[in-house]
């Protein structure tokens, strides 16, 4: 494992770097969705992920918002590096953890809100 900075001004393995204001708009509809669908989940299980995945997105667009170049247009500064591998940070790793243990829950059978919808 290695400690490098670098400003990532697109999404994963640096993909849409042209589009930062757009993914920077995602991320802000996708936090939405996912603090207005929060309180329906209803199974211990799905919260842990749930939670993952919202300070993953908050993580990521706190860089977006917040630096340089400027609002809306901010790099996401990534910092871990692994052999053969490209960089990432916390909230990164926060969002695809989350995912793969709501993959494994849905895969199991069930919802997060305790019903077979």
């Amino acid at each position: 494992m290695r400690w490098e900075f670098a400003r990532n001004p697109g999404a994963a393995f640096s993909s849409f770097t042209g589009a930062t204001f757009a993914l920077t708009a995602i991320s802000v509809f996708v936090l939405l969705y996912l603090l207005i669908r929060i309180p329906r989940v209803s199974i211990r299980a799905w919260s842990y992920p749930w939670a993952g995945l919202i300070g993953g997105v908050m993580g990521n667009l706190t860089d977006r918002l917040f630096r340089d170049p400027g609002p809306f247009r901010g790099h996401v500064v990534d910092w871990i590096g692994l052999p053969n591998w490209a960089l990432f940070n916390i909230a990164d790793s926060a969002i695809v953890l989350s995912v793969a243990v709501m993959a494994v829950l849905s895969w199991r059978g069930g919802s997060y809100h305790g019903d077979n919808r």
